[in-house]
């Protein structure tokens, strides 16, 4: 079981947009644009710690649910609501455009033609058909991609003269560890988001959280999780470095053309049949993702908001309901890929910036509201809005661009706040610090509640069960990590 659990949160993470995203930015930024993919072992490590363990004691299936049972029901519509935002703005737009793109490269497509035609599509089939196995169709897509994309890394490599062939062409793209001050993937900010975008993506999002409670014991949850950052030190490999293969074998493209550089290398480098079975099954997870999306966000919203409103609806109502759902959301989605669209950044770090900008808001909340018995309701709430305000704040300046952005907001523009990852760090200190603040003069919430819905620290640490424990592969995980950041640094 545990395999299936690790292969299928590794392939919820590598959708059609994140393997366009990070081969396009690692040829216009470099190496650097990987090193998010190194973060896995801290975020993962603290979820199967604290989080996973929690999960399953208190047979908790939902955050939502969490959140009514910790402060109360308006919690739980709210996060819902976010999580709506956030499925739409992230996973919805981004895998929309990168199946666009990867049509456009390949026949010609205009992009926001495909990703009106691919929405409605996908959103038809949706409603008619339904979503089953997704775990055991996600195994087998991770697989291939890992297979093909391999294998266009070793003909790449063959083709500019090996790794030092590589290192001599463009040396200077060959650092994961980018300056502190580098706008874009400085590796201080990158490993910054780990603490709190990737705790959130990887622990609390329903998405992956839903991949993990389908463990039979936590045992196997744990190590599916451990095989999960085993695989995630492969992107970088073969995901990123192809990108910088590519800006050595085929220099000159620029702006919106480097989005097309996976397609670019897929032409070039793998033969025919590879080449197609690669494809579909890109295509396939393309597919997979926006059903899984679409079928979720009609979930959500028909459980958190439309029963709410009218508890006594019938499950048939509830489904036609869902199916409208469902057109709605696809449209908002179209728009927010046209946002995407337009975007002047590397596909990968603006999928990046997006993500952690929206998490903000809620983050020291919910993380804080299990690890600690002190934080309270209006703490809570008071927290939540301060997010809201610099979030909204982040996602103007990032939309209003890096001229405008500077005048309208200087001080979001120096070296240590000019990044996604900086500027996430400080506002998720902040918040923080407001949320213990304004705890500590609250009515304290109620011992009962407490009792479920927070951790038990009085507990023994678990004792070492020798090579089978999570811990050791972690620890070992933890030395490859670092041994490649140090190697490639």
């Amino acid at each position: 079981m545990w395999p299936v659990i690790g292969a299928s949160l590794f392939a919820t993470n590598i959708g059609a947009e994140h393997l366009v995203g990070l081969s396009g930015d690692s040829y216009r930024y470099g190496l650097s644009a990987g090193s998010v993919e190194l973060t896995t072992g801290i975020t993962l490590g603290f979820a199967c710690a604290i989080l996973f363990p929690y999960y399953l004691k208190n047979k908790i299936f939902t955050i939502p649910e969490f959140l009514e049972i910790r402060y109360n029901e308006k919690a739980r519509t709210f996060f819902s609501g976010l999580m709506l935002i956030i499925s739409v703005m992230t996973k919805l737009a981004f895998t929309l455009f990168a199946g666009a793109l990867v049509l456009n490269g390949l026949m010609g497509w205009d992009i926001m033609t495909t990703v009106i035609f691919t929405g409605f599509i996908v959103a038809l089939f949706t409603i008619i058909g339904g979503f089953t196995a997704v775990a055991y169709t996600d195994t087998i897509q991770a697989t291939i991609m890992i297979v093909g994309t391999s294998i266009m890394l070793f003909i790449g490599l063959d083709k500019v003269g090996g790794w030092s062939g590589l290192m001599e062409k463009v040396p200077e793209t060959m650092h994961i560890a980018a300056p502190y001050d580098d706008p874009v993937y400085p590796f201080w900010g990158i490993l910054a988001t780990a603490f709190y975008a990737g705790i959130f993506y990887w622990g609390i999002d329903q998405v992956n959280v839903q991949r993990v409670l389908a463990a039979p014991n936590l045992k196997q949850a744990r190590w599916g999780a451990m095989f999960a950052v085993l695989l995630k030190l492969l992107p970088v490999f073969i995901f990123a470095l192809p990108g910088v293969i590519a800006y050595a074998l085929y220099p000159g493209l620029e702006g919106e053309e480097t989005q097309q550089t996976f397609i670019v290398l897929l032409n070039n480098l793998l033969p025919s049949g590879l080449r197609g079975l690669v494809l579909a099954s890109l295509l396939a997870a393309l597919i997979t993702s926006l059903i899984a999306v679409l079928n979720s966000v009609s979930t959500l919203v028909v459980r958190d908001f439309v029963v709410k409103v009218k508890p006594d609806m019938k499950e048939n109502r509830q489904v036609l309901v869902g199916r409208g759902v469902i057109l709605i959301v696809t449209v908002f989605g179209i728009g927010a890929a046209y946002m995407v669209y337009k975007n002047e950044e590397g596909l990968y770090k603006y999928l990046q910036t997006i993500t952690a900008y929206l998490i903000l808001p809620v983050f020291p909340a919910i993380f804080f509201g299990i690890i600690s018995k002190k934080v309270t309701l209006k703490a809570a709430i008071v927290s939540v809005v301060v997010g809201l305000v610099l979030a909204t704040i982040f996602v103007i300046d990032q939309f209003m661009g890096a001229e405008a952005g500077e005048r309208v907001f200087p001080f979001l523009h120096y070296k240590l706040t000019l990044n996604f990852g900086y500027r996430g760090l400080w506002a998720t200190i902040l918040i923080t610090g407001i949320l213990f603040a304004v705890s500590a003069f609250t009515p304290k919430t109620d011992p009962g509640k407490l009792e479920k819905t927070t951790i038990n620290y009085s507990r023994r640490i678990e004792q070492f069960s020798g090579l089978s424990d999570w811990r050791l592969h972690l620890l070992i995980l933890s030395i490859i990590t670092i041994f490649i950041y140090l190697w490639l640094r």
